[in-house]
């Protein structure tokens, strides 16, 4: 009989990736069947936006108890809310299948892979490849647009609190002004479109809320979102209204460059190796996580990446030498 293994996926929605990426990668070549149990209804109906080939099975993890499994395979089993909102209340008969000795890391498979080779990536669905140009047409984005110009994808995630603290990062009004000054030089060069997620919240609000039968789950995604915007020519911008982390996520991956903070959303686009991601304005405390966990992400691992993500000022000027010296920028 075929060994049935659970595993809770948890965590925000970028947890939640990485963890399905890392159950891809794990259970290749094995004879088991994995049961996916999520700690949070609403992250699951984003995530089946997304092919979860891993799991031979998904319910929510208020089945837990209903659903037989033979052990579980858990990653980060020692995260302080897995804990508390779920783990300590189950009887014991489920907690015995835990291995709560063995913290697994889902740090510990992405430092390993091969990435100059290939990719780490989760395919969309069925629902997601039909949802994907529902949310290109609410964005107002004609998908020619990635043929015809030259694209830039730039991600907000200003930090002011959470689990990568804001300690002694750059001030807001300085990132706001370095940016503009980058992509206004990148616009009026090479003529390139830039596609700008996580900011102009306000513009969210326009869409119609029955997107969320779409399982997009604004609450989820777009609480990331805030109010700031960037100086840029409206003519070659567009915020994008945080409809959908698959979709949107999908739509970043077509530009022909991606500037970055990092995040649970940055960090899947470089790990799939589809177009190139630079890393800009980190936390220290994320570069010190980077370096810590032997992490791999932003090009980290190399000299030059890993001087530029961590003492390089993230000026227009010091970022433009860099992209042209990556040759990540067109030719004159």
């Amino acid at each position: 009989m075929t060994v049935r293994v659970g595993t809770i996926i948890h965590g925000a929605l970028g947890d939640c990736y990485e963890q399905l990426c890392c159950l891809k990668l794990w259970k290749k070549n094995k004879d088991v069947k994995v049961v996916g149990f999520f700690a949070v209804k609403d992250r699951m109906l984003a995530m089946l936006n997304y092919d979860l080939d891993m799991l031979d099975e998904v319910w929510p993890a208020t089945e837990i108890e209903n659903v037989n499994v033979d052990y579980f395979y858990q990653y980060q089993i020692r995260d302080y809310e897995l804990n508390k909102f779920l783990l300590d209340d189950l009887p014991d008969k489920i907690r015995e299948k835990f291995d709560f000795k063995r913290n697994i890391k889902p740090w510990s498979f992405i430092r390993r892979h091969d990435f100059h080779s290939s990719g780490i990536k989760l395919n969309l669905s069925e629902s997601g490849k039909k949802y994907l140009p529902i949310c290109m047409e609410n964005n107002d984005i004609d998908k020619s647009i990635f043929d015809e110009k030259f694209t830039v994808g730039y991600l907000w995630r200003y930090r002011s609190g959470g689990a990568i603290k804001p300690y002694f990062q750059r001030p807001k009004d300085w990132v706001l002004k370095t940016k503009s000054e980058l992509f206004n030089h990148v616009i009026n060069k090479y003529n390139a479109h830039v596609f700008v997620c996580g900011m102009a919240k306000e513009e969210s609000f326009r869409v119609n809320n029955d997107l969320d039968e779409a399982g997009v789950v604004a609450g989820e995604y777009l609480s990331k979102y805030a109010n700031d915007r960037l100086d840029l020519p409206e003519s070659n911008c567009t915020y994008l209204k945080g409809l959908g982390y698959a979709a949107e996520m999908e739509i970043m991956s077509r530009c022909d460059l991606l500037i970055m903070m990092p995040s649970g959303f940055s960090e899947p686009l470089w790990m799939m190796q589809k177009t190139p991601v630079v890393m800009l304005d980190p936390p220290p405390v994320y570069t010190a996580k980077l370096f810590w966990n032997r992490m791999p992400l932003f090009d980290n691992k190399s000299l030059k990446g890993a001087i530029f993500n961590s003492i390089v000022p993230h000026t227009a000027k010091n970022v433009i030498s860099y992209l042209e010296g990556r040759g990540f920028l067109p030719l004159a």
